[in-house]
């Protein structure tokens, strides 16, 4: 059920080209996670999405704070 809910809500489609090694390390990895490959990719850019955003927003944190620094 919750994979049907899940594999509604996907409506759009990329074309990936991967070598052979990356493509099998992808499908082991999956497999070891019991999801598939696609699902792996999903996880994989949202994770990394993610952490540049928070490496922006700390990057920000300090620029703010260094702009708004008492001197003196």
């Amino acid at each position: 059920m919750c994979m049907c809910i899940s594999m509604c809500m996907l409506n759009r489609r990329a074309q990936l080209l991967f070598d052979k090694d990356l493509w099998n390390l992808v499908v082991k990895t999956a497999k070891s996670q019991n999801i598939s490959a696609g699902e792996f990719i999903r996880r994989a850019i949202r994770g990394y999405i993610d952490k540049q955003k928070e490496t922006l927003s700390k990057e920000e944190q300090t620029s703010f704070k260094r702009f708004f620094k008492r001197k003196g």
